[in-house]
């Protein structure tokens, strides 16, 4: 059971903000009435426009990702409250995820998180820096649940937003740094039985090759995407369960984003770790009329 609750939660804690999180280049027409949309434009996205200004950046969008191999996945992200700031732009972001680990022919550990995200563009920087502070975690197993709270901050996580994809280019890496305090509760029970903190959690992803474009078949139809190829390096740091502190060694993995301009979106996502291939696809994007969504 531990083993279970500790890989998924750590998965879904990292993916939320790095490689699982759909990302846009810029700007496109708007939606219309509440009817999901398939793909965010049928024209391509300028260059230069900030993560702020994304097709899929208002209140009501929506994203489905859907993963397969040892750790069968599914991953839901909501944006609600998106505002404009000074520097940049806020909104609160809904996660819900079913992961499991298939060698243990367990159910799936069930997540929901909740993030009040600020994003800042300050030109002084010129990269997107987004933080989230006490986010809510609230995670089910077979026997155990597990509530508390989680922070990410990081530098350049969501830079295809702004960024001028061209075939053969290098883009820079990034760094994405977590906290994650938990209490662990037999189900049922209001009692705690056990505490799990990873203070000091991070991925470090290298610097990026853009491949040729080509024409790849996606769950959503066939597409135009270019495959950008990485190296990203995730930690939990000092794991402490309980009064014991566990030294747990960091994964490299190697990633393949398939980015697809005229969706402005990574629409498949490929990591490669020990010779095995996992696959995650978007499967469903939504953007509904902030008007319509306004009274939700």
């Amino acid at each position: 059971m531990k083993t279970a609750l500790m890989s998924c939660l750590c998965f879904s804690l990292l993916a939320v903000a790095n490689g699982a999180h759909p990302q846009a280049s810029g700007p496109a027409a708007p939606a219309t009435d509440a009817a999901p949309v398939a793909g965010i434009s049928s024209v391509p996205m300028p260059a230069a426009a900030a993560l702020c200004d994304a097709p899929w950046f208002r209140s009501g969008s929506r994203v489905q990702m859907e993963g397969d191999g040892e750790m069968p996945m599914s991953i839901t992200m909501t944006l609600r409250e998106v505002m404009r700031t000074a520097r940049g732009c806020s909104a609160q972001l809904e996660v819900r995820s079913k992961s499991a680990l298939s060698a243990l022919m367990g159910p799936p550990v069930v997540m929901d998180q909740v993030h009040e995200i600020n994003i800042d563009r300050s030109s002084a920087t010129m990269r997107t820096r987004i933080d989230s502070r006490n986010a809510v975690i609230n995670a089910r197993a077979r026997y155990a649940r597990m509530f508390g709270e989680a922070s990410f901050t990081g530098s350049g996580v969501f830079n295809y937003a702004g960024v001028e994809i061209k075939e053969g280019a290098m883009l820079e890496g990034e760094t994405f740094q977590s906290s994650v305090s938990l209490k662990i509760y037999p189900l049922g029970a209001d009692e705690v039985v056990g505490t799990m903190q990873a203070l000091h959690a991070s991925i470090i992803v290298g610097s990026r090759t853009v491949g040729r474009r080509q024409m790849i078949n996606t769950v959503m139809g066939r597409k135009e995407c270019m495959p950008i190829t990485y190296e990203k390096r995730t930690s939990l740091g000092p794991l402490m369960v309980g009064d014991e502190i566990l030294q747990l060694e960091p994964s490299v993995l190697h990633v393949t984003d398939w980015y697809c301009p005229m969706e402005a979106f990574v629409l498949r996502t490929e990591v490669r770790q020990n010779n095995k291939v996992q696959r995650v696809d978007v499967t469903s994007l939504e953007m509904l009329d902030p008007e319509a969504t306004a009274g939700r």
